[in-house]
């Protein structure tokens, strides 16, 4: 059980130039259990409470993640304070199975990357607090994380992608065009005007389903597209 105590401060902003040349550098002594580089990776950003350790080659050595998924369907929509209750009562738990996954100890890690935006500010501020009680009590430096940057990046983790290469970005809170021309290097391209393609469907399916029930639906975007277009069709058969 790691034994963490609460922490006050500012939020250390280390320049994005430093995460790849951290990741590239090589200050492991001889004789050393872990030749590679290990980071600890949390992300609290909206709804899901995930983490994992993760090499300098890309390998996945541990991860563990707990989803609310089936909260917020009961209120329609995700409500922040509870998304943040929510992830209080699981981060330390997510983070501790993530290192037994990973079979390594905090003091072994090199560093602690975590989510800072965008996202739920609320859920946000769990992840970043947990972090930085860890980087005060291990004492391990601190990348902060661009979460659309993450998911660009993604790609590299299971397949051979040389920079520079066009990335299409469609979540429920972003839809966007980017060039990535490096780790820390991207050239916005274009986003949606209005509001992303996940918010949409959301909100199609709450306005459209739940009203015409009468009550909240716990039915998926999905699912509720299928039971409009089932009424459509009686309605035009």
């Amino acid at each position: 059980m790691l034994i963490l105590s609460k922490i006050a401060g500012v939020f250390p902003r280390s320049p994005k130039s430093n995460v790849h040349g951290f990741l590239r550098s090589s200050s492991v002594g001889p004789g050393t259990l872990f030749p590679h580089k290990l980071v600890l990776g949390i992300e609290t950003s909206c709804d899901d409470t995930a983490a994992a350790v993760v090499d300098d080659a890309g390998h996945v050595l541990g991860e563990a993640m707990h989803s609310q998924t089936e909260v917020h369907l009961k209120t329609g929509g995700i409500v922040p304070p509870v998304a943040q209750q929510l992830h209080r009562e699981n981060i330390q738990r997510i983070v501790e199975e993530t290192l037994s996954a990973s079979s390594i100890s905090p003091r072994d890690l090199s560093a602690i990357a975590t989510t800072v935006k965008p996202g739920l500010a609320l859920s946000l501020g769990v992840g970043l607090s947990f972090s930085l009680q860890l980087v005060n009590q291990f004492k391990k430096p601190f990348i902060p994380i661009h979460h659309m940057e993450a998911h660009a990046l993604t790609i590299r983790l299971t397949n051979k992608v040389e920079f520079p290469f066009l990335v299409l970005l469609i979540s429920g809170g972003h839809c966007l065009l980017a060039l990535v021309r490096g780790v820390s290097d991207f050239l916005l391209l274009g986003k949606s005007l209005d509001i992303a393609p996940g918010d949409m469907l959301d909100k199609i399916r709450f306005h459209s389903v739940t009203h015409a029930e009468g009550k909240t639906n716990t039915a998926s975007p999905a699912s509720a597209f299928c039971v409009l277009a089932y009424r459509w069709q009686e309605d035009f058969l």
